[in-house]
């Protein structure tokens, strides 16, 4: 993969002193395979969980139909529900067995795409499952062996998916951040405003009902504060992690821990974070185990940079 790589103008940044693909690319290779087979399963299991979420039926229409959804706006509810999940129910069982089927992975990709949309049309918009499509679409590049150079394409294609699952965490941090800057000049409680986290738990309880950790949070709203700084670091940090295999598991456990804490204080739920953080970080087929602590702690952006820099200036007054 090195040579591969060397010449590129962005892949370049993965031979760094702990490379991305520093394991061979037939164990890169078989590990990916695996992986993606495994995915479906995880769909399949999703799917069950949005089976028994579902209401839908004959009488309820989509009183705010996505674009995707405006073709079958005369279709029953119930209809269109029965249609998406026995579909995806039939095409993930044999994706499992079948997982190089370009046509089938299309087909998938495509109905689970109108299936998000329907969900979506009903007044409310959950962002829960764009991650999961994301990655479906991303499998859909994934060679067959028949391809020249399929197990080079097959680690560049699962890689770019990672690449685009932690640049969607690092762009809601960035957003935060800017949200932060600019209330900091035209508000009274902005990011930096040890009330910042409390407010939001307010408003978000005009909604849900309260959690026994939010209502504690509300009372130490100090410590809510440090952690929603630590949650702005941890989102903002992980397209830096992309380069960094040493750090893919920790961030994936991060990042779960995240979706955790937002459940338990703000009741807010993301099914199907699991399924995308787990496969493509958890299960990183590029992670690499550093010797000690001292070196993960020493490649922790932020932390890097600084000793970086330290070092720089230091070589130079020498």
């Amino acid at each position: 993969m090195k040579e591969i790589t060397k010449s590129h103008f962005f892949w370049k940044y993965s031979n760094s002193a702990i490379p991305l693909f520093g394991r061979s690319k037939k164990e890169l290779y078989n590990e990916i395979i695996t992986i993606e087979k495994f995915s479906y399963l995880f769909f399949l299991f999703a799917l069950f969980v949005y089976l028994f979420a579902d209401n839908h039926d004959d009488s309820i229409a989509m009183i705010d139909p996505l674009w995707p959804m405006i073709p079958f706006i005369n279709i029953s509810t119930g209809f269109l529900i029965i249609f998406f999940q026995i579909n995806l129910f039939l095409s993930f069982i044999l994706l499992c067995f079948k997982p190089n089927q370009k046509f089938l992975k299309v087909y998938v990709f495509i109905i689970y795409f109108l299936y998000i949309a329907f969900n979506n049309s009903f007044g409310k918009i959950n962002h829960g499952s764009y991650l999961a499509l994301m990655m479906l679409f991303s499998f859909v590049f994934i060679p067959t062996e028949a391809k020249k150079n399929y197990k080079e394409k097959t680690i560049l294609i699962f890689a770019t998916a990672q690449f685009f699952l932690l640049m969607a965490y690092s762009l809601t941090g960035a957003w935060k951040l800017f949200w932060g800057i600019v209330e900091f000049f035209t508000k009274d409680v902005s990011l930096f405003s040890p009330l910042s986290f409390r407010n939001i738990i307010i408003t978000q309880y005009q909604f849900v009902e309260p959690t026994i950790l939010g209502k504690w949070f509300l009372e130490h709203y100090i410590f809510g504060w440090f952690m929603y700084l630590a949650v702005v670091y941890i989102e903002i940090s992980s397209v830096f992690i992309f380069f960094r295999p040493n750090l893919h598991k920790i961030w994936g456990a991060l990042l779960l821990s995240l979706h955790l804490g937002i459940h338990f204080v703000l009741r807010v739920d993301m099914f199907s974070a699991p399924l995308y953080i787990g496969l493509l970080l958890l299960m990183s087929p590029f992670y690499y185990k550093t010797e000690d602590f001292k070196t993960t702690l020493l490649s922790l952006p932020i932390i890097s940079e600084c000793r970086k820099l330290f070092q720089k200036i230091k070589s130079k007054s020498n």
